[in-house]
């Protein structure tokens, strides 16, 4: 069985640092991946370069947040990076970006929407509506 074959071992960095190799330890993790869930990356926008990971992952169906505190020092590289990712994310994915800060962006993939605020959700519950269930 493919499965049953073993990989030898690679040797780990040597260094100040203890690191572990985690696929190694664990190499059948019971890690469960369900149809339907989205990932939610937390990433840094350092520069221009970050842009295809960004735009790889919402092509994937996952969300991102993303800080871009220290691009947005730079004005034409910050503009250029919001002008691709907003171009492929709600052009080309059908997907939309939202302003969660001042520095912060979520990136949601095609069939995500956000919305503002709990009063629009379905489990909101108004004052009134727990008097009834309460008496």
């Amino acid at each position: 069985m493919p499965s049953a074959k073993r990989a030898p071992a690679q040797r780990m960095p040597r260094g100040k640092v203890t690191y572990h190799n985690l696929e190694q330890l664990y190499p059948d993790a019971p890690v469960p991946l369900y149809e339907g869930e989205m990932v939610l990356h937390n990433s840094t926008l350092l520069d221009l370069t970050g842009c295809g990971t960004l735009m790889d992952w919402v092509a994937d169906g996952h969300g991102c947040i993303v800080e871009m505190k220290r691009m947005m020092k730079r004005k034409t590289e910050f503009n250029q990076a919001i002008s691709m990712l907003s171009q492929f994310v709600e052009g080309d994915v059908q997907g939309q970006i939202i302003r969660i800060t001042d520095t912060r962006l979520l990136l949601l993939p095609q069939g995500c929407r956000g919305i503002k605020g709990t009063e629009m959700e379905s489990f909101a519950v108004s004052p009134e509506d727990l008097t009834d269930v309460y008496e």
